[in-house]
């Protein structure tokens, strides 16, 4: 069972339910990457990759690499006048860590009405949840995103641990707790776990050098 929703279906707000069995496939090691994917943006996702498109791995990757896109951009037209776009090693680090976050991790159970029927939601689509609730927070974007604790044991007290990027300007207390509320709003109405507590910890604040203010 999969609540994904394909091209221009809102993928946004898409909550991304990887189910149903424990022998679900595995995504993983079928050579697309961080280029291919770009790629297959840049083409406007056609033709239609079912490879790409049925993977909720790649569906989050795009989504993300979709939102630092529209950053960049919104960057390059905000600051033009005053301070340079961010060096493309930076975004690349951000897309890096989205990459590795979107495999599909540890199966978190969902509560179910069949008992004989096993829901579950991977931690990868969790990871997703938390990176796109953090990212809607203006001039902020998730770096890193871990999930503390036994999330696979129903009720189990689980930590989210999070890094953010913060672009110059943007108030640095008023971001980090933005996303804190933004982010314990999603796993509360989206997911079961048992969250007492969300770390935020700003790892890096956009500066322009001397030589570009």
């Amino acid at each position: 069972m999969n609540a994904d929703q394909g091209p221009g279906d809102g993928q946004e707000s898409a909550v991304e339910h990887d189910v149903v069995l424990p022998t679900a496939p595995d995504q993983e090691g079928d050579g697309i990457g961080i280029d291919e994917l770009s790629d297959y943006l840049d083409r406007g996702r056609s033709p239609y990759d079912p490879v790409i498109e049925e993977s909720p791995e790649h569906r989050r990757t795009l989504r993300a690499l979709q939102r630092v896109r529209a950053l960049s951009s919104a960057l390059i037209d905000d600051d033009a006048a005053r301070l340079p776009a961010p060096h493309e090693s930076w975004f690349g680090s951000i897309l890096t860590q989205v990459r590795r976050e979107a495999r599909a991790g540890r199966d978190i159970p969902l509560a179910s009405v069949q008992p004989d029927v096993l829901l579950t939601i991977t931690e990868g689509a969790v990871r997703g949840l938390v990176r796109e609730a953090g990212d809607s927070v203006a001039g902020v974007l998730v770096g890193r995103c871990r999930l503390l604790g036994d999330v696979a044991e129903p009720g189990a007290e689980v930590v989210v641990d999070l890094t953010i990027s913060v672009f110059w300007g943007v108030p640095i207390a008023e971001a980090a707790q933005q996303v804190r509320e933004r982010v314990h709003s999603r796993l509360l109405t989206q997911t079961e776990l048992r969250v007492v507590r969300i770390d935020v910890r700003v790892q890096d604040v956009y500066v322009p050098g001397p030589e570009e203010s």
